[in-house]
This record gives structure tokens, sequence and C-alpha cells, in this order.
């Protein structure tokens, strides 16, 4: 079990944490002597549990599995009552600050084709909103297996003079025969995935950020105007999801590069996952009897997904 107020890990049994001191009057045995409550436990673990950097209170909220401390800006994640300090905790800078820099990206992409021209200025937009969002980014190596069909062409027979042949020549028949060939893909990717569970929207199937700027984060970072948001995803939970979405991903590379593409079997290897807020943009238009609603990297400025609701 951990401590009550300074989340050491401590035997089970223990009356009092060995490194603050602390009582533990809700420790598993009391509780279980005594009849208590497991989940006003929690609660009260909850309300006390402090910055293992600072000492700053927390306070997270139910179900959040990961907070930033609002005074030092170390990030915490939270499991079994328990928490450890996230040692790798990136972010990216805000490029994209105003508003309508953020609508000219928008309108950049709207009017980007013959289909989409003037479909800005045709929408109304309804929302916008400017967040630091939590990926855990997957820094993972992947090799797929795939099959694909093609059309292999070889020359048949000969066909006489009457026999069909136009205008009464003869000549040779050619003979197409679909065949199914294998190939292997072998890459590296940093795929994020969203921290904030229930969140699909602001997920990117096939975004991947640029990481190149990502500094660690400061104490300035959190005291600024745009709110850092938690996560409710710990790093065992995003890890399983991020194979699975790896995979997933990969498959869809495949579609669309792969001319005659059938089916693929990807393997993925999480080396290391990390930490990052992303600024992000989200904005909502309407147009006719349609919802649009974008996302914007507002480090790279760069659309990241189109969805229609």
């Amino acid at each position: 079990m951990y401590c009550k107020k300074c989340g050491a890990s401590i035997p089970d049994d223990s009356d009092f944490c060995p490194k603050c001191g602390a009582p533990q009057q809700g420790s598993q045995s009391q509780t279980t002597k005594q009849g208590g409550n497991s989940s006003q436990d929690q609660q009260a673990v909850l309300k006390d549990m402090k910055c293992p950097n600072c000492g700053a209170p927390l306070n997270p909220a139910p179900g959040e599995a990961m907070v930033v401390c609002t005074y030092c800006g170390t990030s915490i994640s939270l499991g079994s009552l328990g928490w450890t300090k996230v040692e790798k905790h990136y972010i990216l800078d805000i490029k994209v600050q105003m508003k309508d820099q953020a609508e000219l990206v928008a309108k950049a992409f709207l009017d980007n084709s013959i289909f989409h021209r003037h479909l800005f200025e045709k929408s109304t937009l309804k929302k916008s909103d400017l967040n630091y969002l939590p990926y855990w980014i997957m820094d993972a190596g992947y090799s797929a297996q795939y099959q694909f069909k093609k059309e292999q062409v070889s020359p048949g027979g000969f066909v006489g003079a009457g026999m069909g042949g136009r205008g009464g020549f003869g000549g040779p028949t050619i003979n197409v025969q679909t065949i199914v060939e294998s190939g292997n893909d072998v890459n590296e990717v940093n795929y994020p995935v969203i921290a904030i569970e229930n969140m699909n929207q602001y997920q990117p199937p096939d975004y991947v950020f640029n990481l190149s700027d990502k500094r660690p984060i400061g104490q300035d970072d959190v005291s600024g105007p745009i709110k850092l948001l938690n996560g409710t995803m710990g790093e065992e939970k995003a890890r399983m999801e991020g194979k699975l979405r790896i995979q997933q991903w990969e498959i869809r590379r495949l579609q669309r590069n792969v001319h005659g593409f059938l089916s693929a079997n990807v393997n993925v290897d999480i080396a290391d996952m990390y930490l990052v807020h992303i600024p992000v943009w989200s904005l909502q238009f309407e147009h006719k009897d349609e919802s649009i609603f974008l996302l914007i990297d507002a480090h790279n400025s760069r659309v990241m997904e189109e969805s229609k609701a």
C-alpha cells in the first residue's frame, strides 16, 4: 500500500509511514478490522494527496489518473491509491496564439480544393477553444507482413484467321492471372494517444505530431493563461491502447499505399513512452445541416483531423 500523506510505498500492515511518519489510520488492516468504507478512504486519500516534488496539495478530481501540479508543473501518475512522478513530461510552445490565426489555418484547409471552394465563407463558426491537451507518446517500432493481389499478364496461344481475329487475321491471345504476393514494412513511429478517456474526438487517428521542439515542462507553464488539462488514462492502459492504435494506423497506411492490399499482420514493440502537453485549437463550424469539427495543432499550424458529426 501507499502512505496517505507522502505517497511512499509501505507495508500493508503499517500504522505509521516509515518515510514521513504520518499515521495510516485508513490502512488496509485497520479498515478490515474496523469495517471501514473503502470508498470513503479513497476520497480521503485523494483529498490529502500532495505533490511529491514541492509538497503542494494536488486535489485530483474523481477519475483522474494523471495530475499536473499547479505550483511546480510536476506531473503525477496515480494508481492503486499511490502516486509517482512522471519522469518524462514535455510541452510544446503555442505558435498559433490568436483565434484569427486559427481561423486562417482552418480557411486554408477548408478551401484547399475545388470540392471545398469557399466552404469557409459559407460556414458559421460556432465554437473555438484552445487548451493544452495531454498525450501519451509511444516511441514504438513496428513490422508488418502484408498480402496484396497483383495481375500478371502472359502471352497465350495463337488465334488463326477466321477464329476471332479482327479482319480475319490471327494473332496471339493474352492471359491475365491474379496472383497473391507478400511484402514487409518495418519502421518506427512516435504515435500519440490522448490521455483523457471519452475524448476520442481529440484522438487524431492518422496524425503524428512533430515533436522536435518539445521541451521539459516547467513551473511557468502552469501559471500561463492556457489551462493544462489533467488526464484520466494511466501509463499501463495507454500502453495497451497505443499498441492497438498503432496496428490500426499501419493497416490504414498500407491500404492507402499498397495497390491491391488484402490483409496484414502487424507487430508493435513500444520501447518507451512519455507525456507531452500539446496546444490544440478545436473549432466547430456549421455548414447547411452539417457540423464540421476541426483540430488544429497550435504548435505546428496544421489541421490534425476533420470529422463530421
